[in-house]
């Protein structure tokens, strides 16, 4: 069963979180499904998990700078 995980900056996100989630699990289960999970009975997609790992403007760095720095300048 492949397993995708997603390291998510949720404050860049624009609109609606949930449903920006939900756009890009079924995006990554779709691809997944098509190009890895072959030759299985039922949906392929259904064997497919993605994992969101919310992360804070304030919890990543790039640069030396924090993101949240970043939104600043």
């Amino acid at each position: 069963m492949p397993i995708a995980h997603i390291h998510f900056m949720y404050d860049l996100v624009e609109g609606d979180l949930r449903a920006a989630k939900r756009r890009l699990a079924e995006d990554v289960a779709d691809s997944i499904a098509r190009h890895v999970v072959h030759h299985h009975q039922g949906s392929p997609k259904d064997l497919v998990t993605v994992v969101f790992h919310d992360i804070g403007a304030d919890d990543w760095a790039s640069g030396g700078k924090l993101f949240s720095d970043k939104e600043d300048e």
